[in-house]
């Protein structure tokens, strides 16, 4: 190891006297330091050699020429840098001794008892002692710094942070923390913290806020020394937004995986490395694969492609794909893991971040195995229209015919009187003839006048009536349940049992070897809790139970597609009607189903805005025996395009007192309108059929006319309308509406609410 030599220390001597400085000299040459001496007797002298040369010690004596006591050591130390300075003094002065140690002298000595080996010690300590003390300033500056810095650190922390003694007490926080709680931070100085502190450990807590509100709050702690204390550092982070952000972020996964079950093309994402991410419902079905299993694997392991034309297996979809472009389409043919094969048109899109890294692909595949066949779905469609036409004519001339036959046996009662032996006959017939309505109800819902028309209505009788009347004959027994104040709704009678009629019927035929169909009726409040599909309010749930198969989850979720049906003579219509006219009446109807125990299908309707109980129904309903046939005058303009119709209501408004006038189509009842008013003997009201074939209908003629006569007073009668006017007749330019089929009471009701 090489010798280090240690340069002699430099020490400059403040001395006037020539014998003392040789003293002082030849003391220092008989110590074992090795050191150079500068002489100088007068202040003025040093302190310039002081400001030129850096000395390691300076011995100064306090009385000079030119300065004396203390202020000889104020000079030198304004001067004087890193030197280490030791006082000489000729008198024995203690105070004079002391106060120089107060103002920074190292040590002082006596000259009458000076000696090399004080001396030589002298040195050595006060080197010593001014080496620590300045370690302690730089370590006293370090510690006020670091202190300063952590200060700034913990103002500036936007995290809530605390110190706290062993016993809880609030020495320091920062400003974050004060407005977490709530309060000024030097407020809560002293204070207890409220909340249970541990350290190392890691909790939640909920601190409360503004308006009743709670803030989620992440609490560390860790152990340490403040201000030479065991105290603890508290650390509270508001994790409100993050949580939200969490739960935000799961909802919308939940959204898009929904989504993305929802689309009807098979759909799989993947991450940067092509393993499976994300495959939907469609997608998992068509390759035979349940959704957890293809999760996390390579997309080549979960799909198998081949060539259309040379069968040969796809290797890298991707990148075939990325060679033809994003916007082509290719076709491909996919084997599943199990049956048969299928065609299918394949397309990527590509998934960057912000960067425009790619992280990812989507694959969309469409299955046109079936658009390589004959076209029948279009088929379908056609067929459809063509059976929805032909309920509509088939309901106008129905609802017509109905109408000559209940006007005339209206008509003929009224000429007989009620107590005419053949009356009771008539009546007879003529309940008969109404019953003929639900037919005509049944056409209008596959065609496109089957808006409902509402009236508050119960539902156990309907509901009963139709379980009863399907069932009848079968070995399937009916069970019926409800609620003693069940609710009245706003429904279509007629197509609300239609709805009933399919669930049954499908309940019926799902228990092959008999069983019990279990129906119930209940009120409900939902509030979204109780079915998250339903949107608030109060219902009435018709819940239709069997004891059959069930229904498989792949089959479940097409249960209302139109057309589609498992039985072999089935047209897949029933339960897409039902949907339909649900839907219409702002209800909803859901499904579910346990494959091997059975199925429920439930119903919700909405309560009824204007009746509040089954006797307000009772009491709204009218009784067709007490009805009265009301006679008035003035005159009264027809339109109809079928002449028994035309001629039933002649008769019958005629009977009422009123004269009347026939015309066939729009054009004529316009033209007539016209001229009776411009003769100045007008019509108090018009009678309009909506539906005109080959020619202008009732919605049109009335519109014309009310531009004509702003005063027009009109009726529209019709049983079957491709527009809404029978439902919303205020909002359609008329002002009452009569149904067809009508008697003479409710024409008679109706021209007398108009014309009173």
């Amino acid at each position: 190891m090489p010798n280090v030599t240690k340069a002699p220390l430099k020490l400059m001597l403040l001395e006037d006297n020539a014998a003392d400085a040789d003293l002082v000299s030849e003391y220092i040459e008989l110590s074992n330091l090795s050191c150079e001496i500068l002489v100088a007797s007068r202040l003025a002298e040093g302190i310039k050699i002081l400001q030129e040369v850096s000395f390691d010690v300076v011995l100064l004596d306090l009385s000079l020429p030119d300065s004396n006591g203390i202020d000889t050591l104020t000079a030198v130390q304004k001067i004087a840098g890193s030197e280490v300075i030791i006082v000489l003094t000729g008198a024995d002065d203690e105070a004079l001794s002391l106060s120089a140690l107060q103002s920074g002298a190292q040590d002082y000595l006596f000259k009458d008892t000076l000696s090399s080996e004080v001396l030589s010690r002298s040195i050595r300590y006060s080197l010593e002692r001014a080496n620590l003390l300045k370690r302690l300033k730089v370590h006293n500056r370090e510690t006020e710094y670091r202190e300063a810095l952590l200060r700034r650190i913990f103002d500036a922390n936007t995290d809530a942070m605390l110190i706290l003694t062993d016993e809880c007490e609030i020495k320091f926080l920062n400003p974050a923390a004060g407005y977490l709680l709530d309060a000024k931070p030097k407020s809560l100085i002293g204070e207890i913290f409220p909340f249970d502190v541990r350290g190392g450990q890691r909790t939640e807590l909920e601190i409360p806020g503004e308006a009743n509100s709670f803030r989620l709050v992440e609490l560390k702690a860790v152990e340490l020394v403040w201000e030479g204390e065991s105290s603890m550092l508290v650390v509270l982070r508001d994790i409100s937004e993050h949580r939200e952000a969490e739960v935000s972020l799961q909802h919308e996964r939940a959204r898009l995986d929904v989504i993305i079950d929802s689309i009807a093309d098979s759909v799989i994402a993947t991450d940067s490395d092509r393993r499976v991410e994300r495959i939907n419902a469609e997608a998992a079905r068509m390759i035979g694969i349940e959704k957890e299993t293809a999760q996390g694997q390579a997309l080549g392991e979960v799909l198998s492609l081949k060539d259309t034309e040379s069968a040969k297996p796809i290797e890298d979809l991707g990148l075939l794909l990325t060679e033809r472009g994003e916007e082509d389409s290719v076709e491909y043919r996919l084997v599943p893991k199990s049956g048969e094969p299928v065609l299918v048109h394949a397309a990527m899109r590509t998934i960057s971040a912000n960067d425009g890294v790619t992280c990812g692909e989507v694959f969309i595949f469409r299955n046109v195995t079936r658009s390589k066949e004959p076209e029948d779905g279009l088929f379908q469609n056609e067929k459809l229209q063509s059976i929805s036409q032909l309920a509509g004519g088939i309901a106008h001339d129905f609802n017509n015919i109905l109408t000559a036959v209940l006007g005339n046996i209206s008509v003929a009662r009224m000429g007989l009187g009620e107590n005419h032996a053949e009356s009771e006959k008539l009546h007879l017939a003529e309940k008969a003839a109404l019953q003929a309505k639900t037919l005509t109800q049944q056409l209008l819902t596959f065609s496109k006048g089957g808006t409902p028309l509402l009236e508050a209505t119960t539902l156990d009788q309907l509901v009963e009536d139709c379980a009863q009347f399907i069932l009848r004959g079968s070995n399937v027994r009916c069970e019926l349940e409800k609620d003693a104040d069940l609710w009245p709704v706003d429904a279509d009678k007629g197509q609300i049992g239609q709805v009933v009629n399919n669930l049954v019927i499908n309940a019926d035929q799902s228990m092959a070897s008999g069983g019990i169909l279990r129906i119930s009726l209940s009120n409900l409040r939902n509030d979204r809790k109780q079915v998250q599909r339903l949107a608030a309010g109060d219902y009435v749930a018709i819940a239709v139970q069997d004891e059959g198969m069930g229904i498989p989850p792949d089959n479940l979720k097409r249960i209302f597609d139109p057309y589609f049906t498992t039985k072999e003579d089935g047209n897949g219509l029933g339960l897409a009607s039902s949907y339909s006219i649900v839907q219409n009446h702002k209800g909803s109807i859901i499904v579910d189903s346990v494959v091997g125990a059975g199925s429920t299908f439930t119903v919700f309707l909405p309560k009824s805005a204007t009746a509040e109980t089954a006797e307000d129904v009772e009491a709204n309903t009218p009784d067709d025996e007490e009805e009265t046939v009301h006679s008035g005058n003035g005159s009264i303009l027809v339109m109809d395009d079928m002449e028994a119709m035309l001629m039933v209501a002649g008769e019958i408004i005629g009977m009422l007192g009123y004269e009347v006038t026939l015309t066939s189509d729009g054009e004529e009842a316009i033209e007539a309108y016209k001229a009776a008013k411009e003769s100045g003997e007008p019509f108090s009201a018009v009678v309009f059929d909506l539906t005109v074939p080959g020619g202008m209908g009732g919605e049109e003629a009335c519109n014309i006319l009310r531009e004509y006569d702003p005063d027009l007073l009109a009726i529209a009668s019709s049983g079957y309308s491709t527009s809404n006017i029978m439902s919303d007749w205020e909002s359609s330019g008329f002002n009452a509406v009569v149904p067809k089929p009508y008697r003479i009471k409710e024409m008679s009701s109706t021209l007398h609410s108009l014309l009173g």
